[in-house]
């Protein structure tokens, strides 16, 4: 694989060009400049110049006689430049005739150079470019790129162009220099001053906007997919595609920073080596993301194709290889990668691989890319500015369009499959959990129901607080046991800066996650309202702020009572009625006060209680969780029951209290777990 199709297969896709040498030309001509011919375009002096090598000061004398010197161009190109030919230094002259019209005028000097020179007209030194120097260690190149430098002419019409022109790294290290750039001399052109800066301030311009543009898009596309996979990791597609944008992004970021570096040609090749790295790596990221497309894991050979070429990259880094070498392995490894791409997009397409459509076509168009740069570099075929364009940014955008489309089409399509889903949820929840149970899906619905209870559960626990107030006339215990099917049971307390407290006891209509929602709701009404002495009005706030909710046959049952010195305030929403242990008869009275639970109907006249509580006396509150425990026989526990077992040890503290309750409850149960949640709460005037 010669050099000449590696430097078009880089030129194409990095924006450069070459402009083909001859050695050994058999004429040399006088170069006519006239103000015409250099306002419009600049006038190459790229033609044959006569050539010595070695070191005199004397050549630059435009009296010398240079007339049986060899002759050559000056740019040297590599590709075809015999391999020892240059010898390290040498001087170059040509004649230059200017336009009477041009004497006393600045004319500009643009010049591109791969090593050190200085420019001497008709004997007077112009320009240094670099510092040339005995050896490559004291030698200082100048990668000149066309900057214009102003040349004032004096009253000649014709001058003597020498160049005494040193680049010794071309000879000390001539296989790793002819790797890395294109041309060993240097060649120069005039302009208009005004025109060729204005020119190389368009290009330099015009240059860096495309490559900070496409190195910009393509890190917007790597930011924008590495953050899908960082939030949903499972599509490993992501990753790949984001690799796959941020190599390409590095390599026109590399190519930026290389076109400011002008005399560290070290610096220059660690950039270009970096530059290739970063383009081999562009393929398995490439097959990477086809692979987690169109296989259910990756293929071992992709785990190889990335081996192979993270030694190739350590192996262009470290240059263990000739660089003829080199470049084989480059172009062969580039071949075979899109060639697998090929392969595997043709495999999806023809077992209708969901997609293969859409990415088969950037992919398509991806290979016939690369192909054409290899027909381009193998046959020499010259194409128009304008056409390489074309190619260029086709090739170069068809497989990230593409990509992008199938992964927005994906997203897309989960997203309707997701909204499809939660209407399929929203349905199933209106029927009876029965109904939702089918032979087919047992199992599975048995784990979405187990998951769904477990985290409700969760949810019902959190909302309790974590301590009881402690007060000194009042003896406070509860007690919550959680059924395996929550039923959303809810208590809380607050004491205010009087001294008030304010207890709630409630239990959420439904199971689950509904139930557990409906718990979280009635927390914070109650929190924002605690302090508010009208229990009829913070009964209206949960009955508008459940009905806002929307979810459908969701309601709340509640008792909300406070508490002031031996005054006792209580209304209820649809919960059992509370019982009453008087210390001075010792008996139980009911506190029947019937009303709708919250959320239920609009404006319903909920009843006021009042009450004046002694020392001794006993309230117990509770959820319907044990009046309405069912044993193994199916027979109920009941509320008169629960009335009997409590008056039995209402004389006793509140943890004795809940502790007796507790236990008569699992002697009825005989070991099997309750359908509903089990609350108490007990307050015991001291």
């Amino acid at each position: 694989m010669s050099k000449r199709f590696h430097k078009k297969l880089f030129a194409l896709f990095f924006f450069l060009g070459g402009i083909s040498a001859t050695i050994n030309a058999q004429t040399i001509d006088t170069i006519y400049i006239n103000a015409d011919s250099i306002t419009d375009k600049a006038i190459s002096l790229t033609d044959v110049w006569h050539y010595h090598a070695g070191d005199d000061s004397s050549w630059a004398s435009p009296t010398f006689d240079d007339s049986n010197w060899d002759t050559l161009k000056t740019k040297m190109e590599i590709e075809e430049f015999p391999e020892g030919t240059w010898k390290g230094i040498g001087w170059f002259r040509t004649v230059i005739k200017i336009d009477s019209s041009l004497r006393f005028k600045v004319l500009a000097f643009e010049d591109w150079q791969n090593g050190a020179s200085e420019l001497y007209l008709n004997g007077r030194l112009i320009k240094k470019l670099g510092e040339i120097g005995n050896d490559t260690i004291t030698e200082t190149p100048h990668l000149q790129k066309g900057i214009p430098f102003a040349v004032v002419l004096d009253s000649s019409t014709i001058y003597v162009l020498a160049v005494r022109y040193s680049n010794k790294i071309a000879i000390d290290d001539e296989e790793w220099f002819r790797a890395w750039f294109d041309y060993i001399g240097f060649y120069l052109k005039v302009r208009a001053i005004d025109e060729s800066i204005l020119n190389k301030v368009n290009n330099e311009r015009t240059t860096l906007g495309v490559n900070i543009g496409i190195a910009g898009l393509f890190f917007a596309l790597f930011l924008l997919y590495i953050s899908l996979f960082i939030f949903y990791s499972d599509r490993k597609e992501n990753l790949y595609f984001a690799l796959f944008n941020f190599s390409i992004s590095v390599i026109f970021f590399a190519s930026m920073v290389r076109r400011y570096i002008e005399s560290d040609l070290t610096a220059i090749s660690l950039i270009n080596a970096f530059t290739t790295s970063s383009l081999l790596f562009v393929f398995p990221f490439y097959l990477g993301f086809l692979y987690s497309i169109f296989y259910d894991k990756l293929p071992k050979q992709f785990y190889i194709i990335f081996i192979y070429v993270s030694i190739v990259v350590i192996g262009i880094i470290l240059s263990l290889a000739p660089p003829s070498v080199a470049e084989k392995v480059i172009l062969a490894s580039i071949f075979l990668l899109t060639l697998e791409g090929l392969r595997v997009i043709i495999v999806a397409i023809k077992n209708k691989k969901p997609n293969s459509n859409i990415i088969g076509s950037g992919v398509i168009v991806f290979v016939l890319f690369v192909v054409l740069l290899f027909i381009v570099g193998i046959f020499g075929i010259s194409i128009s500015s304008l056409v390489g364009l074309i190619i260029f940014f086709t090739g170069l955008l068809s497989l990230p369009i593409t990509m992008s489309v199938y992964l927005a089409r994906d997203i897309a399509l989960t997203n309707k499959d997701l909204a499809k889903q939660l209407q399929n949820v929203k349905e199933l929840s209106k029927k009876e959990l029965e109904q939702k149970l089918r032979a087919q899906r047992a199992e599975a619905e048995n784990e979405r129901k187990t998951k769904e209870l477990e985290e409700a559960r969760q949810l019902q626990l959190s909302m309790l607080p974590k301590e009881l107030p402690q007060l000194p006339h009042l003896d406070i215990a509860v007690y919550m046991q959680t059924a395996t099917e929550v039923g959303g049971d809810y208590y809380d307390f607050h004491v205010d800066v009087e001294g008030t407290l304010t207890v709630v006891i409630g239990d959420a209509t439904g199971h689950g996650m509904k139930a557990g929602t409906m718990v979280t709701a009635a927390k914070s009404i109650f929190n924002s309202y605690v302090n508010n002495p009208d229990i009829i009005f913070t009964f209206q706030e949960f009955n508008r702020v459940i009905k806002g909710m929307q979810l459908p046959s969701m309601s709340m049952c509640l008792s909300l009572l406070k508490i002031k010195g031996n005054n006792l305030t209580m209304s209820a929403a649809g919960m059992p009625h509370a019982l009453l242990y008087r210390s001075e008869n010792k008996k139980v009275e009911e506190i029947i006060l019937k009303g709708m639970p919250l959320g239920a109907v609009n404006d319903f006249p909920y009843q006021i209680k009042t009450t004046e509580l002694k020392s001794g006396d006993t309230l117990l509150l509770l959820s319907d969780g044990l009046p309405e425990l069912f044993n193994g026989k199916k027979e109920m526990f009941g509320y008169d029951r629960v009335t009997t077992e409590y008056e039995k040890v209402a004389s006793n503290n509140a943890k004795e209290i809940i502790e007796h309750l507790k236990n008569v409850g699992s002697e009825w149960l005989n070991g099997d777990d309750p359908d509903d949640d089990i609350t108490f709460v007990v307050l015991k005037m001291k």
